[in-house]
């Protein structure tokens, strides 16, 4: 692909070109300016060697007062009622010492153009040179102490002819104009690929629009110095520019709240324009894929269907979150990571990250609509953050109760540790913690229904579905300041207790009953759910 540098060296290039061409046409021009019959010649004359013998005493101080000095003076000479006009000759006085007797001599040097057309050289010289014969002879008058010395000047004789117009260049004439064609061609075709790389790039954003665009104008963004790599271009963003505030509004309406641990300190757009175009392709192949049997729901064998179906139903309600000329289904998630990864997730794509652990879910890369809910995920990481993404969503699989009993260890799960089921490509999960404790990690599909079910997960398997856009930054708060984050008289621990009692009570009931006859698979489960929050990346599943 062309770049400024490369545009910048064509230019000059054909600059260069264009300039040469031009001025060999403008002599050629130039050189064919004179009228056809009529061609200009010069006549360069013999040095005029003029020695005066008169007022030599006169002559002699002026002279010793001049000597090696050059004047000027204006001659005009008269040639067959034709004038021969120089404007200016040069007189140089020269001292000869000739034995013991001085001689001045006064070199004139000039070249006289007369209008002559002389096809043969030969003759036209001894035709200038009899208009020459017939010139009267001028007089240099030169002032002295003796008064006016009147010199005459010896008639010069042809020494040569040179045309004022030369014999045209064809050659380079012809070097001109093929230059000149080829920077033309080159400067046309150079253009013309700007052109039309531009429309294609017009023609397909019109085809793609939507909420994965960038949703600023590049000119209202500045860099940021984060190095996430050569393809990936970061623009933190100010909520107090008004190009910023009504984005940074939307963005923190998407989040919701988030975990009473954290708070967001920065937040910035992120766009790696290689996954970016790779993520339209993918655009494309899964709309036609939609179609196709193989990738349409069949949930034939499979138990809970009922149940199946609501789950399907609830994320379908996120695709109408996503603006969007696309027929393929896209969702806005969150991931919570370590902003030390992110020079792998968005630089080399989420699958950089080489050895994923075994996910309870399946064996993928886990995100959520709830940005609360990841930030539960990333808040005790050294520098936590938040990645929202889009992603591609073709024939999920929607797990229920059935594949995450409430009553088993993690490692019992229909999926745990396992890749993409048949041909889904990915996983949905609504979730609820099963306990009521506040540093409780286990969720899972709840026994009494979806609809009570306050958070959700999506495994997606393959990267090539997913799209960063936006980073926030988070900082923990500190412990003192905990309560004060709430804008309610209302203690938090109540707030949590009165949450979970809302949402969990009948999932806490029937795990406390089991717990009751299974009292070392509870303490299995909850050595499972502590060692979930301790994994390279919180949002891939233990």
């Amino acid at each position: 692909m062309l770049n400024c540098r490369h545009i910048t060296l064509l230019s000059i290039i054909y600059f260069i070109l264009f300039k040469q061409s031009q001025q060999i046409l403008e002599n050629y021009d130039r050189q064919y300016q004179s009228n056809a019959i009529e061609e200009t010649k010069e006549i360069i004359p013999q040095t005029v060697l003029v020695s005066n013998q008169d007022n030599r005493r006169g002559l002699i101080k002026l002279l010793s007062m001049y000597d090696e000095t050059t004047l000027s003076f204006e001659i005009i000479v008269t040639t067959d009622g034709a004038n021969i006009v120089r404007s200016t000759i040069q007189l140089k006085w020269h001292k000869r010492n000739v034995l013991t007797t001085p001689t001045y001599f006064l070199h004139v040097n000039t070249t006289f153009q007369i209008p002559y057309s002389c096809l043969d050289d030969s003759v036209c010289m001894d035709k200038i040179q009899t208009d020459l014969e017939q010139t009267p002879l001028h007089e240099l008058n030169l002032y002295t102490e003796s008064g006016f010395v009147r010199i005459a000047v010896e008639k010069p004789t042809v020494k040569g002819l040179k045309s004022s117009v030369d014999k045209p260049n064809r050659i380079g004439l012809i070097i001109g104009i093929v230059m000149t064609v080829l920077s033309v061609i080159v400067l046309a075709g150079v253009i013309g690929f700007f052109l039309v790389r531009e429309c294609s790039k017009k023609k397909l954003d019109k085809q793609f629009q939507g909420d994965f665009n960038l949703p600023i104008a590049r000119r209202h963004l500045k860099k940021t110095k984060h190095n996430y790599g050569r393809n990936v271009l970061s623009y933190e963003l100010d909520p107090y520019t008004a190009s910023h505030s009504s984005y940074v509004d939307t963005i923190k309406q998407w989040m919701g709240s988030l975990d009473p641990r954290v708070e967001i300190k920065t937040t910035e757009i992120v766009q790696n324009q290689d996954k970016f175009k790779h993520f339209r392709q993918q655009i494309e192949i899964v709309e036609s894929r939609m179609n196709q049997l193989i990738y349409q729901p069949d949930f034939k064998g499979e138990t809970n269907l009922e149940e199946r179906h609501k789950v399907l139903q609830r994320l379908e309600s996120l695709y109408k979150e996503v603006k969007s000329n696309r027929k393929a289904n896209i969702i806005r998630v969150w991931h919570g990571t370590d902003a030390n990864l992110l020079p792998q997730l968005l630089g080399e794509g989420f699958a950089s990250l080489g050895i994923l652990d075994d996910g309870w879910f399946g064996k993928g890369i886990y995100f959520s609509s709830s940005a609360e809910y990841a930030s539960r995920y990333c808040w005790e990481k050294a520098d936590p953050c938040l990645l929202m993404c889009y992603v591609l969503i073709l024939n999920p699989f929607p797990v229920t109760t059935n594949d995450a009993p409430f009553d088993v260890k993690p490692r019992q799960f229909s999926f745990y540790g396992r890749g993409n089921y048949h041909t889904h490509q990915c996983h949905y999960i609504p979730v609820a913690p099963v306990s009521t404790k506040e540093s409780n990690m286990d969720f899972r599909p709840p026994p009494n229904g979806t609809d009570n079910a306050i958070y959700d997960e999506l495994v997606i398997f393959d990267s090539a579905f997913i799209l960063p856009q936006v980073v926030v930054h988070l900082k923990p708060i500190p412990p003192l300041s905990l309560e004060e984050t709430y804008a309610t008289d209302v203690p938090p621990k109540k707030i949590l207790k009165d949450l979970n009692q809302h949402c969990c009570l009948d999932i806490q009931s029937q795990f406390d009953s089991v717990s009751r006859n299974n009292q070392p698979e509870m303490n299995m489960i909850r050595l499972s759910a502590v060692k979930r929050n301790n994994g390279n990346d919180d949002d891939y599943r233990d």
